[in-house]
């Protein structure tokens, strides 16, 4: 395995930062601000009454649902086109973030808006990341979806120093200081969903004449089955952080989580941005055994996290992980699939991810509750590590031609910057 493609000629490097494109990381920017806000949610189902059961199994909701609808959402988005599910998706998104307003506690009616948000989740992620790939310079393709998710992480970085505020500060009832919040994820929501509405058009595909592939016949092929295995791990390990790190750090009382989750964001947004390029160079492999060992590494040391600046070093190592597995493996995804069968490509892998996120939340729960988090961020670990060895199987499934960038093809952002509906 080789660690560059074998590029012999360097294409023109064409700005990615387009009116158009500008217009997508603003949208994600406000989606995952929004996103952002429900990691403070096990707080308030242990407010309520919850227990880690409860909390694991809410805040895996969105998976068991996504799970429902992810294959659906992926022949959808080949049928009607990815800024129609992109728009429908927030729309979803929005109603999602704002129902938690109405509930009265951990319960019924909270799974169910989880449940919804896992719905908007499926639809909104699954379109908008194959609209970027697709839109991008095919040479830049895995830079463009790293720089498109730093915007994300932005905003995870901001949101929990503001939700941090708000739940010492604002002068009312604990239980109603979340109700704010949850109150503000819609609002949120909703400015995202106005500024997608004036996203370009789709790309016209060179096989729009056939119809799209059932997805149990584009899942025969080996290489996709080799794809579904990291994503698997890493939904694991991204429930394992995000899921219970805000009730990990208040029971131990280690410091505020917005030191994993600032340190987390902040490593993925530089190291996209200044080394996002490298994905579009090295071999796509390399990117994903290095982003699983990296994260898996980095659940090994929250098991011994004790203080601040451990838990900065667990953002940090979890963080350079996330970095590269996304692009990559969407990359790797969209180049390996028929044109017509991208968006139920696109669909099976992150479903992957949903499997990982449904199936070991309540399991990492239900380990922390019965010993400790110590051991629950061990045991996620383990999942890590055996998704690596398991995609290092695969290894030569994977077609040369996808390993690099393909011929060069328009760049699409910038030819719709001029003329953006």
């Amino acid at each position: 395995m080789s660690l560059y493609a074998g590029h012999t000629a360097r294409p023109h490097r064409e700005s990615l930062f387009t009116a158009h494109y500008l217009r997508v990381l603003a949208v994600h920017f406000l989606i995952m601000g929004s996103f952002g806000i429900y990691f403070f949610l096990p707080r308030f189902i242990r407010l309520t009454g919850g227990e880690e059961f409860i909390i694991g199994l809410t805040m895996g909701a969105p998976a068991f649902t996504a799970i429902l609808l992810r294959l659906p959402a992926g022949h959808w988005i080949d049928l009607y086109g990815r800024r129609r599910l992109v728009i429908l998706g927030l729309w979803l998104f929005t109603l999602a973030t704002a129902l938690p307003v109405l509930a009265p506690g951990a319960g019924v009616f909270l799974f169910f808006a989880r449940g919804l948000l896992g719905v908007a989740m499926v639809v909104y992620f699954t379109s908008m990341v194959t609209y970027v790939v697709e839109n991008a310079p095919s040479h830049r393709r895995a830079e463009s979806i790293a720089i498109y998710g730093a915007g994300g992480f932005v905003a995870q970085a901001i949101s929990p120093y503001l939700c941090e505020w708000a739940l010492e500060n604002l002068p009312v009832e604990p239980i109603n200081r979340y109700k704010i919040l949850f109150g503000l994820a819609g609002f949120i929501s909703a400015l995202a969903l106005a500024a997608s509405l004036k996203m370009g058009k789709d790309r016209s595909r060179p096989d729009e004449h056939r119809t799209p592939d059932p997805w149990h016949k584009v899942l025969r092929k080996p290489t996709m089955i080799f794809l579904l295995l990291p994503s698997l791990a890493f939904g694991a390990g991204y429930t394992a952080m995000f899921s219970f790190v805000a009730d990990f750090t208040q029971i131990h009382a280690i410091a505020a989580p917005s030191n994993f989750f600032v340190s987390y964001s902040v490593t993925i947004c530089i190291l996209r941005i200044f080394t996002g390029r490298l994905l579009d160079i090295m071999d796509r492999r390399i990117g994903v055994i290095a982003s699983l060992l990296m994260m898996g590494t980095g659940l090994v040391y929250a098991s011994f996290c004790s203080t601040r600046l451990d838990l900065i070093a667990v953002g940090i190592l979890t963080g350079t992980g996330h970095c590269y597995i996304f692009p990559t493996l969407s990359t790797l995804t969209y180049d390996s699939a028929e044109p017509r069968n991208r968006g139920t490509s696109m669909a099976l892998y992150m479903l992957g991810f949903d499997l990982g996120n449904m199936l070991v939340s309540p399991l990492l729960g239900e380990i922390a509750e019965r010993w400790d988090y110590f051991i629950m961020y061990r045991v996620a670990a383990l999942f890590l590590f055996l998704g690596l060895v398991a995609y290092a199987a695969g290894l030569h499934h994977h077609a040369p031609s996808v390993l690099k960038p393909p011929v060069d093809e328009p760049d699409r952002f910038a030819k719709n910057a001029g003329a953006v509906r």
